[in-house]
């Protein structure tokens, strides 16, 4: 692959950003369910977060155009595929064993557990190491949740500590990205 930015790294970087925001959002909407602190000022700090997150995400899409674009690798399309649908299938797998078990608390920080995994093989599949990081701080806050939050505050304080790590993970990669993208365009 050539080097850093090409179109497909920049839309790559943007659209998993949106994701971040997104998900982040909604992350940190459950927690202030959970925590019952859903005010007008909560909801919309929130809503401004991810709005800013996205305009970015956008404006990177915009720049993208700039850039060369490469075939897109259909081997990338489909690993993408399948280490989502396992993500997928291991999130239900987990909340249903851990009802069973009487430890419905803790699923909120095995959900975020299974999504941090997944970033590992992610970031090797898109080449992106910032995937790693938040892959890894992800699993430490869901470990670190479940072994010193009260059960009682276990989902508000892992969804909120989740919600956050996304954030700043979209953050992160639209900073560096933009950084990138002012790059003057390869003609």
């Amino acid at each position: 692959m050539r080097s850093f930015p090409n179109a497909n790294q920049l839309r790559g970087r943007a659209i998993g950003s949106i994701f971040f925001a997104c998900f982040g959002a909604g992350w940190l909407f459950l927690s202030l369910a959970a925590k019952q602190r859903i005010t007008f000022a909560t909801v919309s700090g929130v809503m401004l977060g991810m709005l800013l997150l996205l305009l970015t995400a956008f404006y990177l899409l915009r720049q993208s155009r700039r850039w060369p674009r490469l075939p897109d690798d259909p081997a990338v399309g489909r690993a993408f595929a399948w280490i989502n649908a396992i993500q997928w299938i291991a999130i239900p797998v987990a909340v249903i064993a851990l009802g069973k078990l009487h430890l419905d608390a803790f699923a909120t920080s095995a959900i975020a557990a299974i999504i941090g995994l997944h970033m590992f093989p992610l970031a090797r599949l898109f080449r992106y190491p910032m995937h790693y990081v938040t892959g890894a701080v992800l699993v430490a806050w869901a470990a670190a949740s479940a072994l010193l939050v009260s059960p009682d505050q276990l989902q508000g304080s892992a969804a909120m500590g989740t919600g956050l790590i996304l954030w700043a993970s979209a953050a992160v990669t639209l900073f560096r990205s933009q950084q990138a993208a002012r790059q003057a365009a390869p003609a």
